[in-house]
């Protein structure tokens, strides 16, 4: 917005105002179409807020959810890519560690799915372009402000 700003000459939430939502989708997954995936919202105002959340609410079954700022809407898509990429990847490598131990890793899996709070993640490739970029970007942010994880 500030670059907008000062492009155009116009003042934001004046005369121009911003409303976002993450791309929040699963390529590929039939099951989870966008419509059925509760949407994140934002607006530069309350009323902008109303107005991106009701636009959404007409098109996703599965609700809205409006985030308090621009940057937890965004926050909350990059946890949920970060936390995608290091299950899977821990998937992958359990598979090839039962693999070696001549485990049927789908057998494991099965049995480990019997507990309730098992996240049943699958080995495979992780799909989309910003799935592998999300937990960068969390890293370089964090170091930008001092914290190296």
């Amino acid at each position: 917005m500030p670059v907008l700003e000062r492009v155009s000459g116009l003042t934001f939430n004046t005369d121009f105002f911003a409303g976002y939502s993450p791309e929040r989708i699963n390529p590929g997954d039939k099951a989870h179409r966008i419509s059925d995936i509760c949407k994140v919202t934002w607006g530069s105002t309350p009323e902008v807020a109303d107005l991106v959340d009701a636009l959404y609410g007409r098109i996703i079954t599965a609700g809205t959810h409006k985030a308090e700022s621009i940057r937890v809407a965004e926050a909350a898509k990059v946890i949920e890519n970060t936390q995608r990429d290091m299950n899977i990847a821990l998937v992958n490598e359990l598979a090839m560690i039962f693999g070696r131990l001549g485990i049927d890793t789908d057998a494991v899996l099965r049995a480990a799915g019997t507990k309730w709070n098992f996240l049943p993640f699958r080995p495979g490739l992780v799909g989309g372009h910003c799935i592998g970029v999300d937990p960068c970007y969390l890293t370089h942010k964090a170091e930008a402000i001092g914290h190296h994880p």
